[in-house]
């Protein structure tokens, strides 16, 4: 494994992509679902992978519901600084069994850290927009690493 100096242009599209959407999200989305691996998967396991995106999908979809209400939302923040916090350990914790890429962990954390920085913000309407996105990346991450990934 080589030394890394810094995001590859896909992780950096990534990046923008949870920003901003749009155009950015459009071509993530097409490259993820393209016939050659833009990342790389590793020894990513299709299982592990499910995993996580069961969970960090469930914390998205109630980010982007609780967002909707007002009195929902300030209700709901602590309860999701405690799912935030356990799809980390678990993206964390499937990294460290060799079950994911560290490619794929670092998508996921940067997916992760953006939704928290949202959260730690206050800022309702950028953390619905960006579990939105978020949610259409890890979905075709799933497609990424079912097609790649290593069935156990």
């Amino acid at each position: 494994m080589g030394v890394r100096f810094g995001p590859s242009s896909f992780e950096q599209s990534f990046k923008e992509a949870l920003k901003g959407g749009g155009a950015e999200l459009l071509k993530v989305v097409d490259q993820l679902l393209t016939q050659k691996p833009v990342i790389s998967i590793g020894d990513t396991t299709i299982t592990a992978y499910r995993r996580v995106h069961e969970i960090l999908g469930s914390v998205l979809d109630f980010v982007a519901q609780a967002a909707t209400d007002e009195n929902r939302w300030s209700v709901a923040l602590s309860r999701l600084a405690l799912e935030l916090s356990r799809a980390r350990i678990m993206v964390n914790y499937q990294l460290a069994r060799d079950q994911i890429s560290q490619d794929i962990a670092r998508l996921l954390n940067d997916v992760l850290d953006s939704v928290d920085t949202a959260l730690r913000e206050g800022k309702r309407e950028t953390a619905r927009d960006l579990a939105e996105r978020s949610r259409t990346l890890i979905d075709a991450l799933a497609v990424f690493v079912y097609r790649y990934g290593r069935k156990r």
